[in-house]
């Protein structure tokens, strides 16, 4: 019964069904339309009158792509999965009544068209984005195994230049596009990354003018070789700022990459870091070959080159670099523009991070980079490399530094090898055939004794979830391929990891 003072139930139904978003339609036993609320009218384009409903709503099935026959007589309830006009529809069928002796007003069918398309097309686009992120992982495993043993080939040809340095040259190139192949892998992870939430800064106090110098030894190679003057300003004194400076580094050399990649052979290079108020600020900019005004607004997003196609594939890359600086900066609380004149007149790009207060009082300490490391003692080093070309160079390279070293191809040839030689240090692949790195790290601890060996991973996984892994089985360091031949001779040594290479250690 109706309240004297508001509405009744019918009222509250008929608001009901016409807020919902759902289509809601009745219908008689020949398959006449009754009813419709305001989303299947919506849906149908068309108002009922005396129409039918397959008239209005021509379904065709979702896998077969046939006409869906609803019989409007049948008693029991059904659900279809049907297209209409390319938006997906889960149609669920209900009788209302049956028999003569029925309230007339409650016989017939009740239909309700829900509209999945949205939800369904969300769902495929996760699957796709896991299905992409899953691909870039197995991809950047197997592009990093081959670069593993062209770096320590590489390295081997510089140790014996001394005795004939005709191949230098040869040397130097292939040693810049290894270094180039590796930085593509490490983008494409790296934004993967980013789009999973999956990085996680290791912040701690840092002098920007410390790490500004750091991103110009990381990109002298490709300033020099393509013949540009880079001038180059630092604060008058330090300025401290919270970062992870090892992605702080990785933003400030792309950003140089970007200017000496996009400036014609012989140009200038502009890099100015200072204080301004309460920021501290980081300015790239060059002579290069500018950014177009359509570009320019969205020149942070993926796969978007400075300039036209066929001029940025010349050039090489990705396009994913500056999606990555904007993301890391925005991550660090900060904020990063690009501006231009216009195509053929260079470019600017200007970083803005938080900066800690100035230190009035005692001295900011800096770690100390250490130069190239002296010959470590010599040390008991068990290889475990499947590729076989990766685990021989690496063995030559560990014996011109006079360590012990011996070489097996897989997890049970490991456990029977550290048995009889009690490595000091294994040097272990994690994608092994039979045993994994992971199995074999557990078993030299467990089942060999070796409590106190140096365990480290030199794999081309390089998910948080495979260092997680690494750490949950005693593993201690954890490279991704190629690994730089100062940082494992210096490891080696027991000498502090080069600044800067933080980001190789999962803890």
């Amino acid at each position: 019964m109706a309240s004297p003072t508001g509405p009744g139930t019918s009222d509250w139904l008929h608001i009901a069904l016409h807020k919902i978003q759902d289509a809601v339609v009745t219908v008689d036993g020949d398959g006449r339309v009754t009813f419709m609320n305001p989303a299947a009218e919506r849906l149908a384009g068309a108002m009922a009158g005396a129409a039918r409903f397959r008239d209005l709503f021509p379904l065709v099935d979702a896998d077969t792509r046939l006409p869906v026959a609803i019989d409007f007589k049948a008693a029991e309830p059904a659900l279809h999965h049907a297209l209409l006009q390319e938006r997906r529809l889960d149609v669920s069928v209900e009788r209302c009544a049956t028999g003569e002796a029925a309230d007339p007003e409650c016989r017939g069918t009740l239909l309700v068209l829900r509209d999945v398309t949205d939800h369904e097309r969300a769902e495929e686009l996760a699957g796709a984005e896991r299905r992409k992120d899953q691909f870039l992982a197995m991809l950047a495993h197997e592009l990093r195994n081959p670069l593993a043993p062209i770096r320590n080939a590489v390295e081997l040809m510089r140790q014996v230049e001394t005795i004939d340095s005709t191949f230098q040259p040869a040397r130097e190139m292939v040693e810049r596009q290894v270094k180039h192949l590796a930085r593509l892998v490490d983008d494409l992870i790296d934004v993967s990354r980013i789009n999973q939430g999956s990085i996680r800064l290791r912040k701690e106090v840092v002098d920007l003018g410390h790490v500004v110098q750091r991103a110009v030894e990381a990109t002298r190679p490709i300033i020099d070789s393509r013949g540009h003057t880079l001038t180059l300003q630092l604060p008058p004194e330090k300025v401290r700022l919270e970062a992870d400076p090892a992605r702080l580094q990785q933003v400030v050399s792309n950003l140089l990459h970007n200017a000496a990649k996009y400036t014609m052979p012989g140009g200038h290079l502009w890099l100015t870091a200072a204080r301004e108020g309460n920021e501290a600020v980081v300015r790239v900019r060059d002579t290069g070959i500018g950014v177009p005004s359509d570009v320019l607004e969205r020149v942070f997003e993926p796969f978007v080159q400075q300039a036209d196609d066929s001029l940025a594939r010349t050039q090489g890359g990705l396009g994913v670099g500056l999606t990555l600086v904007r993301s890391l900066i925005e991550m660090h609380g900060g904020r990063v523009e690009a501006s231009s004149p216009g195509l053929g007149q260079g470019s600017e790009f200007v970083v803005r991070l938080p900066a800690l207060p100035p230190l009035h009082t005692g001295e900011l300490q800096l770690p100390v980079i250490p130069a190239e490391a002296a010959a470590p003692r010599p040390l008991r080093v068990l290889v475990v490399e499947d590729n076989i070309d990766a685990a021989e160079s690496l063995a030559t390279l560990l014996r011109l530094w006079n360590h012990d070293v011996q070489v097996v191809h897989d997890g049970c040839a490991a456990l029977d090898a550290a048995r009889e030689q009690r490595p000091e240090v294994v040097l272990l692949d994690i994608g092994l055939p039979g045993l994994d790195g992971y199995q074999v790290a557990r078993r030299l601890r467990d089942e060999v004794g070796l409590d106190h060996a140096l365990l480290v991973a030199m794999t081309g996984y390089g998910q948080p979830e495979d260092r997680r892994r690494s750490q949950e089985a005693g593993i201690q360091y954890h490279f991704v391929k190629p690994v730089e031949p100062l940082v494992l001779r210096n490891l080696l040594a027991g000498a502090a990891l080069p600044v800067g290479w933080e980001t190789e250690r999962p803890f």
